[in-house]
């Protein structure tokens, strides 16, 4: 895969990852899971707000609280801290194993060009991710006028992070980013092993043709009938002359 196919792959699977991160929310109780069941029903909460805008408040709610859960909590953490609860394992990694799986089906044709969707993908996310931490601060400290406050609220988000996954944020979203990302790359290389073609590859490299025509045999080139002479003495030869008659090498 060229870098622009691996970077539109990327970006590709960024989208689908939202609405992944929403079934799982909505579908795997992931807020209960991760909280161990103190916080139950979010998801029927956001579902309850009524009419069409509380139907698309409920949509995007889910999308954000499910990116921003499956981020914040590492694949490691819930098998450190949670090995027992297989609901929790599946709902942080369901995600990314459909993300990459589908992303690589589009546009993957090499195991090697799974493994780069899925790798971009991580990439692609992780860096805007450590580009908004650090500037969360700044940004509200000029929005309020005060930079102490942007400290403040960067602190508070570190302090969250740290008492729910003994990591501070930057570190545990990004983790959570790769080892996702890492899990949904076994998937993504899989699919794309099944869309490998070896030749068509060697063709594209080498500009090689592997047609049916180039694959026939090709016989070894004899006289054709315009040439009258031996190639040896010259003397004159019959169309049907497989031997020179006058020094008897072949025709």
């Amino acid at each position: 895969m060229g870098i622009g196919r691996v970077i539109w792959s990327g970006i590709v699977g960024m989208v689908i990852l939202v609405p992944m991160a929403w079934i799982s929310f909505t579908f795997l109780n992931l807020t209960g899971s991760v909280t161990g069941g103190l916080i139950e029903g979010l998801e029927d909460l956001l579902a309850s707000i009524p009419g069409v805008l509380g139907m698309i408040l409920s949509i995007l709610g889910g999308m954000i609280l499910g990116v921003l859960l499956i981020f914040l909590f590492p694949v490691h953490w819930a098998l450190y801290y949670r090995p027992d609860d297989v609901m929790l394992i599946i709902a942080l990694m369901t995600p990314w194993i459909l993300t990459c799986t589908i992303a690589s089906a589009i546009s993957a044709h090499s195991p090697r060009g799974g493994l780069h969707t899925s790798l971009a993908i991580g990439i692609g996310y992780a860096i805007p991710t450590t580009i908004l931490y650090f500037a969360l601060g700044p940004i509200i400290g000029a929005l309020t006028g005060g930079g102490g406050i942007g400290m403040t609220v960067t602190s508070l988000i570190d302090g969250l992070s740290l008492g729910l996954t003994d990591l501070p944020f930057l570190a545990a979203a990004l983790l959570g980013i790769f080892e996702g990302c890492l899990v949904g790359a076994f998937f993504g290389a899989f699919i794309g092993s099944l869309k490998y073609k070896p030749e068509e590859q060697i063709a594209k490299t080498s500009g090689i043709s592997y047609s049916t025509s180039s694959k026939e045999s090709t016989s070894e080139p004899t006289l054709s009938s315009s040439e009258d002479f031996c190639e040896n003495c010259g003397a004159k030869l019959a169309p049907k002359d497989e031997f020179c008659t006058n020094c008897g090498a072949k025709s």
